[in-house]
């Protein structure tokens, strides 16, 4: 991971070309420990993304400029533009969702991913009748 702040941030990310990540920590954060594993493991999945990491201690100028409120903070970013951001400890299957589903036509028109959507079944109802249906004969038999 290469390191980010303030005086080197614009140099870097004006020759940044495609998708890239910044992981905004603090040293002093427990959950951002816990994260160093998890970086480590998109960065070695994920060559051709470029993974940044900002000391919010060292720079908060560039963590006030990306809004961060909270550590560990993570943003997918293209160009100049923020695509997708998680604050907290984010487990390495959401980011890595992210990093393969960032060219999808839907999210990049809404900027949201697209759920899976889950097809309807009447069991649970047909059950339901069925038990009823019986329930109300046996008070009409008794």
């Amino acid at each position: 991971m290469k390191h980010l702040h303030t005086e080197n941030f614009e140099d870097t990310i004006s020759q940044e070309e495609g998708v890239f990540a910044i992981k905004f920590f603090s040293p002093t954060c427990g959950p951002c420990q816990t994260m160093v594993s998890v970086f480590e493991a998109l960065d070695e999945n994920n060559p051709k993304l470029n993974v940044y990491e900002v000391d919010t201690m060292v720079s908060p100028e560039l963590a006030s400029h990306f809004g961060v409120r909270g550590v560990p903070f993570t943003v997918f970013c293209e160009n100049r533009l923020v695509l997708y951001e998680f604050t907290g400890v984010t487990p390495l299957r959401d980011l890595q969702y992210v990093v393969d589903n960032i060219d999808d036509p839907h999210f990049r028109e809404t900027g949201q991913f697209k759920t899976k959507e889950t097809k309807k079944t009447w069991w649970f109802e047909i059950t339901i009748s069925c038990i009823v249906m019986i329930f109300l004969s046996a008070l009409i038999f008794l």
